[in-house]
């Protein structure tokens, strides 16, 4: 037999025994397989050169004489651009370099360029994930959607056909507006994430809806991601600063978050820190990766979380380790309340014809009750005292009816209800060791800059607001806002005043941007606010506000995804049920009486959704109880459309999907985190790939279609959700800015979202070189989660709500102050004025584990769970985590199959055995797509997402529905299940009865428009 003339091939005279030898040894010394042609392997830029020279040579393609020939063409590239991951639920930014080559993205590199905030201070290199590092994986990997497709089976069924883009957007644009015409323009939904930018992708997104008066459902709620308790507490959800702060605590507290595996950019700041003196303490039941590297960590036991803040509130007043000061401007501690009722003592209490919300402090000197300063009912814009109000106490005052009460501070009954929680009464709830608790307690005492870490992932139980609310109870105490070092960080954003335009304006430039606001008000109410502001009555923010509040109620229209749901009485009907015996009344109860007094928005008005536009939202993955949905909602939609760059399970359930372009073939702006300073440019590294297209490219064509379409049927002009009137025969014109604008405009609009107080300067051609800039200012207090620093102007770390504690402006609560004390009628009958402990329900049914998620570190949610690169790092499949003795119980091992079930059905999961977990938990990191598990039913089909009614509560203050800041929300982590060894017994979620549901909800309904 011939010998192989190997050694010839690669032109070195070595065997290719030998040389497969010295390539392995090469790789073990550091080298990579790209000797070997691996593509997209993790290679190293190489920088060095050769004689003080490298030169690349001619852009050919040369015959190949060795395997160094082989390396160099691997690489050379046309060209670099700037880019980062925009269109992605990841709350970090980072910039990359993108390498192309013959029009392909070959591979991304993280770009270190980003400077210290302030001296002593860590800098925010490097940045990045091994996601964002493989994206391109994803980008020309198998789930890449190229070329629009028409359902032509059922739903579901995996029965498509190619349509060109006429074809699709003319079909789509009848659908749409003949469903409008029919149900109303707000049965027209688009869900609004959670995977979107900032960029004119997004912009395209949203113009659509609000031109097209379609309904903005907010998922924030809905997903877990809104932090309720810190609404309730601070009047804001979305609380924080950089992260570069970390750094300057003393005393960070880890709590029911995991930044080394969902904030790995910003994860090093913590372990600096912690290198320079600061005590790290983790709170999470699992041994979790940031747990490893703690000083204390309190393996507390599942949902007690607020049962540790009470006993550490308790310990800090015992001791005196209070900012008394603070306490007495800033918190409402020293508002009096009636002891008879339980109420504050109001203005209306004193005197006839007195004002509601007037509420009251006693001064010392005078002996009396005097108004409180900033609260709801007083012009008094400043927290500032002239007094010291007391905090403990109690006093007789005579009402205008001649009735004696008594009455206390906030403090006064604080300080009792605290009462009960002493360390070994927690000790006894929360199963942590009474040594442990009187440690951290005590931690928290010597502290003078404690700082607590508690982002999205802890709003997820039904009691999260009670949480939430004891940690910010903690912090308040020690006077621990508005400073640096310390606070509460919850992820803040800058805000994007020039997006927000894009989306609303209807002509170019400084017309356009007038007629936004003038939309808003009348040139009278723009006038009075204007003259309340220079006398002083109230500050910009009270005006902002109270613009923002008036534009969601009375032109957007917005509603949230749980009261989407909510319109179909069968899938109301589901939750009820769940929810019997949880609250002192029905949840249907609660949520008549939300809709009789108009707290809630209340749509859609006529009917559930009917036309739905997923713009990488995957609502069929990410719903709780999916088949309920789908039985109840989504069958009876008219027309599902999925826009999307990936195929999802929500897109094999739908009736188009539309490909749309990935994030290195469009511009846009990722979403603007306060967690670093800096804009993050994404810029078009290659065009779409085969068919795809942008989103604004995408709504500019479909706009047109339904224009088009709405004349030829001579649409009449149409009610828009109760907003106005909506005439669909100018809808086209409305969406280019009449003309202005075209098909493939992004810079255009990309202008106009530079166009702001945080972006002063920036341009296009800039961040094309650059990839980045630093904000100019923290933005304006526009949104529920602005950062509220008036004077942060992008120099030193950027710290938040200074707006209140430097400049005295009252918070955006209904006292006025930070909130430890709802009087809300609601609130009352919960028993919840105050934070409290509340054990966790039994969701699903009386069964053994609480089955408890966290984010995942090899995926953002769903986008990267089937990418064959990630799967590779991990077991490749959806997993439960066991505690060994209860794996030892219930006699399964690891790897083997286990059967999952409740009251909803069962699914199948592999077992992964661990001692990271508690006994009583089933964990699991979540997003997988359902059809990576058997029958295509994942542990979605098992979660009800119980709704806490007190989230349907309004008409006082922060406790009133709003996009971002207060609404429904669904809970998955008080889900119960019970696990057993599968052996070949039959799994599947119970098959949804829909007429025995609808049935019920319609008995227990009162209104048929409910």
């Amino acid at each position: 037999m011939e010998r192989s003339s190997a050694s010839s091939t690669v032109g070195l005279s070595v065997s290719r025994r030998q040389f497969l030898i010295k390539a392995g040894l090469a790789s073990m010394a550091g080298g990579t397989l790209a000797l070997f042609g691996c593509h997209r392997a993790p290679l190293q830029h190489f920088h060095g050169t050769m004689g003080g020279r490298f030169d690349l040579g001619p852009r050919t393609t040369p015959k190949l004489g060795n395997w160094q020939d082989l390396y160099r063409q691997r690489w050379t590239w046309d060209k670099v651009a700037k880019g980062s991951h925009g269109w992605a639920n990841c709350r970090s930014a980072c910039e990359w370099d993108l390498y192309v080559k013959d029009g392909i993205v070959v591979r991304e590199e993280q770009s270190a360029t980003y400077e210290a905030s302030e001296p002593g201070v860590p800098d925010f290199n490097p940045r990045g994930c091994q996601k964002g590092a493989c994206y391109t994986e994803v980008m020309y990997g198998p789930s890449r959607t190229t070329v629009p497709l028409k359902r032509v089976g059922p739903r579901g069924s995996g029965k498509w056909e190619k349509i060109s883009w006429e074809q699709a957007l003319r079909e789509i644009a009848v659908k749409t507006v003949d469903a409008v015409e029919e149900y109303g323009t707000d049965t027209v939904f688009q869900d609004l994430g959670p995977n979107f930018d900032f960029g004119p992708s997004t912009a395209g997104r949203f113009k659509f809806m609000y031109q097209a008066s379609s309904l903005f459902s907010d998922m924030w709620g809905e997903i877990g991601d809104l932090n309720f308790g810190a609404t309730m507490a601070l009047g804001a959800a979305q609380i924080g600063g950089s992260s570069d702060d970390w750094f300057l605590s003393d005393f960070i507290v880890v709590w029911m978050m995991n930044p080394s595996v969902t904030q790995i950019p910003d994860a090093h700041f913590l372990y600096e820190a912690r290198y320079n003196g600061t005590e790290l303490c983790v709170i999470d039941p699992q041994y979790s990766a940031t747990a490893i590297h703690a000083d204390q960590w309190l393996p507390i036991h599942t949902g007690t979380d607020a049962a540790l803040g009470l006993a550490v509130a308790r310990h800090l007043l015992e001791v005196g380790a209070i900012d008394l000061p603070f306490i007495r401007e800033q918190t409402d501690l020293p508002l009096l309340v009636r002891i008879d009722s339980g109420r504050f003592l109001r203005e209306e209490d004193l005197k006839d014809g007195g004002s509601p919300d007037q509420l009251y402090m006693w001064h010392p000197q005078k002996n009396a009750a005097v108004p409180a300063p900033g609260c709801t009912g007083n012009t008094t814009r400043k927290l500032t005292l002239d007094f010291e109000p007391p905090i403990d106490g109690q006093w007789t005052i005579r009402l205008a009816n001649g009735q004696e009460v008594l009455v206390a501070p906030v403090g006064a009954l604080l300080k009792e209800h605290l009462e009960p929680w002493t360390f070994e009464h927690t000790a006894a709830v929360t199963k942590l060791h009474v040594e442990q608790i009187k440690r951290f307690a005590e931690g928290w005492a010597k502290a003078e800059r404690p700082k607590v870490l508690s982002s999205w992932g802890s709003n997820r139980f039904v009691h999260s607001d009670l949480m939430n609310r004891a940690k910010i109870l903690c912090l308040m105490l020690k006077g621990s806002f508005g400073k640096k070092g310390c606070g509460y960080e919850a992820t803040g954003i800058v805000d994007m005043e020039g997006f927000n335009n894009a989306m609303r304006m209807e002509r170019e430039g400084m017309r356009g941007r007038l007629g936004t606001l003038m939309g808003m008000m009348t040139p009278g109410e723009l006038f009075s606010n204007v003259l309340e502001i220079v006398k002083k009555r109230k500050t910009e923010s009270d005006f902002i506000l109270e613009t923002e509040m008036k534009y969601l109620k009375e032109q957007l229209c917005s509603s949230d995804v749980v009261e989407t749901n909510f319109k179909s009485p069968g899938y109301r009907a589901a939750i009820v049920k769940e929810q019997e015996g949880m609250q002192p009344r029905s949840l249907e109860e609660y949520y008549q009486e939300a809709r009789e007094k108009n707290w809630s928005q209340g749509l859609p008005r006529k009917a559930p959704v009917k036309v739905y536009f997923s713009g990488g939202s995957n609502m069929l993955r990410r719903n709780n109880l999916p088949q309920y949905l789908k039985a109840h909602i989504w069958d009876d939609m008219h027309c599902i459309v999925d826009i999307n760059p990936k195929y999802s399970f929500t897109g094999t359930y739908s009736d188009y999907i539309l490909p749309a372009a990935g994030w290195y073939e469009k511009s846009g702006i990722k979403y603007t985190m306060s967690y670093i300073p800096y804009l993050h440019y994404c810029d078009v590294a290659v065009p779409p790939l085969a068919e795809s297209k942008g989103e604004w490219e995408i709504f500019w064509l479909l706009t047109r279609e339904m224009e088009n379409y709405a004349k030829e049927k001579d649409l009449p002009v149409l009610d828009g959700c109760g907003r106005g009137p909506n005439d669909f025969k100018t809808l086209h014109q409305r969406y280019t800015n009449h003309g202005a604008l075209g098909q493939h405009d992004d810079d255009k609009v990309m202008k106009e979202i530079l166009h702001g107080d945080a972006t002063e300067g920036m341009t296009i051609e800039g961040l094309k070189e650059t990839g980045i800039a630093k904000f100019t200012s923290a933005g304006k207090p526009v949104a529920a989660d602005a950062i509220n620093n008036p004077d942060w102007k992008g120099e030193g770390v950027m710290t938040t709500l200074t707006r209140f504690t430097t400049h005295k402006e009252p918070w955006p609560t209904y006292s006025g102050r930070i909130t430890s004390f709802i009087d809300h009628p609601w609130f009352i009958e919960f028993g919840e004025q105050f934070t409290t402990h509340k054990d966790s329900p039994k969701a699903g049914g009386d069964y053994p584990f609480q089955f408890v998620s966290c984010h995942a570190r090899w995926s953002i949610h769903s986008t990267w769970r089937d990418t064959p690169m990630m799967l590779r790092l991990q077991r490749g499949e959806p997993l439960v985590y066991l505690n060994p003795t209860e794996a030892e119980k219930l006699g399964v091992k690891d790897f083997e199959y286990v059967e999952i079930y409740n009251n909803y059905g069962s699914i199948r999961m592999r077992l992964k055995v661990t001692a990271m977990v508690r006994p009583g938990v089933a964990y699991y990191y979540h997003a997988w797509e359902p059809h990576q598990f058997p029958n295509h039913e994942s542990f979605k089909f098992l979660i009800p997402g119980i709704v806490n009614p007190l989230l349907m509560a309004g008409g006082y203050g922060q406790i009133n529905h709003a996009m971002n800041r207060y609404q429904p929300g669904s809970a998955v982590q008080d889900t119960r299940v019970g696990i057993r060894a599968w052996t070949g017994q039959a799994t599947g979620a119970h098959p949804v009865v829909k007429e025995t549901v609808v049935q019920a909800a319609t008995a227990a309904t009162a209104s048929p428009e409910a």
